[in-house]
């Protein structure tokens, strides 16, 4: 680690100090935004749910319209429902594409709901079109069909209704015959009378209009052949038998009324056009076989009657034309009805399914509000842990960066202090081929504090060395020489192993400067401040010890005042 940081300058530490302290607060702020995009997902996903939610209620919403115009075209039958139906299945299918849009179980929903739309699409149209082909009003379809027919039938049958005016016939005649069998005069007036109601009855009357002069001139000739028949039976008594002209015309009315006569077929074809509209009020199954049975009766009153075949045929056409449409109209609405069940079928399918994805969503956004709680709550406990790890992070790369900037110089300011006051014995611990200006301090610091102890060293030695000789020249006594000269062998050894270590020291500089040499020989034409300033520390310290090497060649005698004068002045 000194290693490393020894290869860093002061500012670059720096730099990378407060590099450090950045990207823990781009790794805060990154997990910051990833919280803040996890809350936003929950966000869009709760909007989501929301969303199906809201688009749910308004598929309920349509569904309900869609219904509500299908009573109204199912009550009223007409073909604005229809429409209004159309235009609301539609919607109600926008809706379901919305739906589907929003993630994929609301897809799966969709589907479901896009089918059983489908279906009861095609069951609504099938009933629409059912009805219509039965008649969605009382002129349209089969209705119109046999309403037509049975409306023309009973314009007929009142044409075929003589039964009153043949009872005032039968009156007429009966009061005839009073005249004669009593001669009272009252008869006379009350055939008048009754000839009056019959002349108005039949002018009055349905009867085709051929038929109806027909009779009203019968009558007009019965009228005057009668007052002179009546005044000789008043006056003289002579009937004649109550036979003459007025007798012949009555025949040839009663022979008319006869020929378009048909017993009860007015009130028949009432009683089938009741027992219609009971089946179409109520719908009954016991009413179509009533209709058909009336119907019979009708034909069986139509054969049996006088009337020419083709009065007969037409009645008959008309009746059976009335009567195939009416089971064609039974048959028809049976089939509505099973429509009709299998569209509410359909309905009710769709319902259930509906709510089902509005509870579903309840009960998804509920479970997923519960969540994001449980998340929220986490991602604050965690973005807590994350800013702290932050702040103690950057605090302990401060304290390293700073501890590695700050160490060295104390240390150097010891020394230093050491160099003031006292004789320094450590040295400041370096890296070699540091880039570290601290470290370059410290090196220079180091060299320093060498050479400081070399020139020390050499002084005192060299004034070992001068006493030693001093004492050998001084002494008297063989002992004395001998005590002399051990102190001078000492000296000498110790100076010997000074020039050995100086010898050392130099051989350390020679291979720094062979591997600076190297390195310039291996990049021709780059030399580093590194290097260069290496060679030049490298060459100054080699300069300084060959200045004390130098001074080892000077004479003994030259060499006592300038070792007691160097050291001084180095000190």
């Amino acid at each position: 680690m000194d290693k490393l940081f020894s290869k860093l300058r002061i500012g670059e530490k720096i730099g990378l100090g407060f590099a450090l302290v950045g990207l823990l607060f781009v790794g805060v702020v990154w997990h910051d935004r990833q919280t803040l995009q996890g809350v936003l997902g929950d966000y869009q996903q709760l909007q989501g749910f929301g969303l199906r939610k809201s688009l749910a209620l308004e598929i309920e919403i349509e569904l309900a319209a869609v219904r509500d115009a299908e009573k109204g075209f199912l009550l009223d039958r007409r073909e604005a429902f229809a429409e209004e139906a159309s235009r609301r299945l539609q919607n109600l299918r926008d809706k379901v594409a919305a739906l589907a849009a929003v993630d994929q179980d609301s897809r799966q929903t969709a589907d479901s709901l896009l089918a059983l739309v489908t279906t009861y699409q095609k069951s609504f149209d099938t009933v629409a079109e059912a009805w219509r082909v039965m008649g969605l009003d009382e002129n349209t379809g089969l209705q119109g069909a046999f309403r037509k027919n049975v409306h023309r039938l009973q314009e007929l049958s009142a044409g075929y209704n003589v039964d009153r005016l043949y009872t005032l016939l039968l009156q007429i005649r009966r009061s005839e015959k009073d005249i004669a069998l009593r001669q009272d005069p009252a008869y006379r007036e009350r055939v008048r009378k009754l000839l009056a109601e019959l002349q108005q009855a039949v002018e009055t009357s349905e009867l085709q209009t051929p038929v109806r002069q027909q009779l009203l001139s019968e009558l007009a000739a019965y009228a005057s052949t009668f007052e002179p028949y009546a005044e000789s039976a008043l006056k003289a008594g002579n009937i004649n038998g109550g036979k003459g002209p007025f007798r012949d015309a009555a025949h040839r009315i009663e022979a008319l009324l006869k020929a378009y006569h048909v017993a009860n077929l007015e009130a028949s074809v009432l009683q089938l056009r009741r027992r219609e509209k009971d089946f179409l009020l109520r719908g009954d199954d016991s009413y179509p076989p009533m209709v058909v049975e009336i119907a019979t009766t009708i034909r069986a009153q139509i054969a049996a009657s006088a009337l020419s075949n083709a009065d007969k045929a037409l009645l008959t056409g008309l009746l059976q034309d009335y009567q195939r449409d009416f089971l064609a109209l039974v048959a028809q609405s049976a089939s509505i009805s099973v429509l009709t069940r299998e569209m509410n079928e359909a309905a009710e399918r769709i319902a259930p399914l509906v709510k089902q994805n509005v509870d579903q969503a309840n009960q998804m956004m509920a479970a997923r509000l519960a969540e994001i709680e449980v998340s929220s709550a986490a991602s604050v406990r965690g973005s807590l842990i994350v800013m702290a790890c932050a702040i103690a992070l950057a605090i302990i790369f401060a304290l390293a960066i700073t501890t590695r900037i700050v160490r060295p110089v104390r240390q150097m300011a010891g020394l230093l202090d050491d160099l003031a006051y006292g004789r320094p014995t450590s040295h400041v611990p370096t890296v070699s081929d540091g880039r570290d200006e601290i470290n370059a301090m410290g090196e220079s610091l180091n060299a320093l504090v060498d050479h400081r102890m070399t020139f020390l060293r050499w002084w005192k030695e060299s004034m070992d060395e001068v006493s030693a000789r001093r004492e050998l020249l001084q002494a008297g006594s063989d002992e004395e020489k001998d005590e002399a000269m051990k102190d001078l062998r000492a000296a000498t050894i110790a100076k010997l192993q000074q020039l050995n270590a100086i010898r050392g020291r130099l051989l350390q500089h020679g291979e720094r400067v062979r591997e600076v040499s190297q390195r310039i020989q291996a990049a021709p034409g780059s030399v580093s401040a590194a290097d260069a300033t290496a060679l030049e520390h490298a060459a100054l310290a080699m300069a300084t010890l060959f200045e004390v090497l130098a001074r080892e060649d000077a004479p003994a005698a030259e060499d006592m005042p300038a070792a007691a004068s160097t050291p001084t002045s180095s000190a």
